[in-house]
């Protein structure tokens, strides 16, 4: 097991100290890419620790130390990315906390210009479950991480600085770890209250029997309220954008629908254009059907991924 007071800078001596109830490297969390200490990286460091205060203390282990935490977007599919387009890079913010044992994973809500909040969802793997590590890229900066089962996973947006930094450490922390591996060979989820690892899609936690929301009810919300699945996932925002949108749909469906029955009179044709006829309008509200249809679950889709990250229930 790495030790807390590895030496990863030429120009810094190793400073491990307390903040609170938190053990840091100074002389790595609060400096740049050089070694140099700066405001900034200290600034940063501490606004982050103080955002995690509720779990960060309880959650490190005797003899662990917090050497870097860096902001960034955790991996996206290929469907992710070209169905939310802009959207994924603020739902999937994550913020990864390095200490001599392990990575912690964080998933993190944008507050504000710059600020976030901690989403109550936790994932940890051990340095030795890390096979291959490094950070790639010139101007969009990547942390490919490949476990020993074979799983791999490319976090987003590193800035320069977090980048070289991260490269520092997996260079003198991973050859230290290889008889730190566990059974599970990957990174997992945690329980936000009592820390026990979680089974996958088993909504509720085997220690402490806290509540995770599940899928099922998700897809209840999607399908049958407008907005219903952003909203169930914590996304208020883009549930009122969204809902709005729909209820302007629902409403177009529910035209043409009594259209085609014959219960609503059909819109008056603008200039040039045919008299609507119940074949239009039925073959409009199956066009629309498969719209709406699709839509729905597009959205199931990308809200079940944070279902399945473990969103606790209260």
């Amino acid at each position: 097991m790495p030790s807390a007071d590895i030496a990863l800078s030429s120009n810094q001596l190793p400073r491990v100290a307390s903040r609170g109830p938190v053990r840091v490297r100074e002389d790595f969390l609060y400096t740049n890419h050089k070694g140099e200490e700066k405001d900034g990286p200290r600034k940063r460091a501490e606004k982050a620790l103080d955002n995690l205060q509720e779990i960060i203390g309880k959650l490190l282990e005797p003899q662990e130390a917090v050497f870097y935490i860096a902001r960034v977007v955790a991996p996206l599919s290929t469907f992710e990315q070209l169905t939310l387009g802009w959207q994924a890079y603020h739902m999937y913010g994550a913020v990864l906390v390095f200490t001599n044992r392990r990575i912690l994973r964080f998933g993190v809500k944008t507050k504000g210009w710059r600020n976030w909040i901690w989403r109550h969802t936790l994932h940890s793997v051990r340095w030795g479950d890390v096979a291959e590590a490094k950070c790639k890229g010139l101007l969009s900066r990547t942390l490919r991480l490949k476990y020993h089962n074979g799983r791999k996973e490319t976090y987003l947006r590193l800035n320069r600085t977090d980048a070289k930094k991260i490269q520092t450490l997996l260079a003198a922390l991973l050859p230290d770890a290889t008889a730190e591996a566990t059974a599970t060979q990957e990174m997992v989820s945690l329980c936000p209250e009592c820390l026990t690892t979680l089974t996958r899609r088993a909504y509720q936690c085997p220690q402490c029997r806290l509540d995770f929301k599940t899928e099922k009810t998700l897809l209840w919300r999607t399908i049958f309220l407008p907005g219903g699945g952003y909203f169930y996932v914590g996304w208020k925002g883009f549930g009122v954008f969204f809902g709005f949108l729909e209820l302007f749909f629902l409403f177009e469906l529910g035209l043409w629908l009594g259209v085609a029955l014959g219960l609503v009179s059909p819109p008056l044709p603008g200039p040039n254009e045919p008299p609507a006829t119940v074949a239009l309008a039925l073959a409009t509200v199956v066009a629309m059907l498969f719209l709406y249809a699709l839509e729905t679950g597009i959205v199931f889709l990308h809200m079940r991924r944070f279902v399945r990250e473990f969103i606790p229930a209260r």
